[in-house]
């Protein structure tokens, strides 16, 4: 059965545009458990813009499933983290400029020693996680730095325009899922998963986590964040038509 992961960027952004206290992330989260989600997910990009240091401090004590923080591995980052100590670590490659998003991390041209990053997080119990693109290679460069876990980028997927592009994009996501299963890799699913796209994703029969963000928090403004987490949990709990 796949799980649900509750991202709280849209919240934090929300709260931004005012510059006040609220939305609250913490609140959003302690309701998004409530509904049932297994855990709950924030990103700290490195200019601050939504998720705050705050922010993870109080999230830490607050969340009673599992927390995962999304950030680029930087090494006031990787402190932070090493702080917190959160349930998984999830590195992804961001830019100075914040409007660009993220995207999977290139473990051929990225100067980065992820294996010693990897030793240290897991000297304070938090697991290592990498997002990648659908892209085999990208899969055994996560395996041999030391991941536990990989985040597939399915932007290609939500975004497509055509049936054909949909299908090339899922293919493209099942084979590195297949190769991530090959190497006891966790595999989870994000990036513009929503109630309508998500169910040929639980269908590969794949997928052990989905985390989904924008989605959950555009349906809450109509209906609530308990019922839209509820929602979302049911398409999810709904026997994939594969098994």
């Amino acid at each position: 059965m796949a799980l649900l992961s509750v991202n709280l960027d849209q919240v934090a952004a929300l709260r931004e545009v005012r510059k006040l206290k609220e939305p609250d992330p913490a609140q959003a989260a302690v309701l998004a458990e409530l509904a049932g989600a297994d855990g709950i997910s924030v990103q700290l990009r490195r200019d601050r813009r939504h998720i705050r240091d705050r922010d993870l401090y109080i999230l830490r004590e607050v969340v009673k499933s599992r927390l995962t923080v999304e950030m680029a591995p930087t090494d006031d980052n990787i402190e932070k983290a090493l702080e917190i100590k959160p349930w998984m670590v999830t590195f992804v490659a961001d830019q100075a400029n914040s409007d660009i998003p993220v995207s999977g991390i290139d473990f051929d041209s990225a100067p980065i020693d992820f294996g010693d990053i990897a030793v240290r997080l897991k000297g304070v119990e938090a697991k290592v996680c990498f997002f990648v693109e659908p892209d085999v290679n990208a899969v055994r460069g996560a395996a041999r730095a030391g991941a536990g876990a990989i985040m597939l980028n399915c932007i290609g997927f939500t975004e497509a325009r055509t049936l054909e592009e949909a299908q090339e994009e899922l293919d493209r996501i099942d084979a590195a899922a297949q190769a991530a299963s090959k190497v006891n890799l966790l595999i989870h699913a994000g990036r513009g998963i929503g109630y309508r796209n998500i169910l040929p994703l639980h269908e590969l029969n794949l997928i052990d986590e989905f985390v989904i963000g924008h989605a959950i928090a555009s349906r809450a403004m109509l209906c609530g964040f308990s019922q839209a987490v509820s929602e979302m949990l049911h398409l999810l709990r709904t026997k994939p038509l594969t098994e």
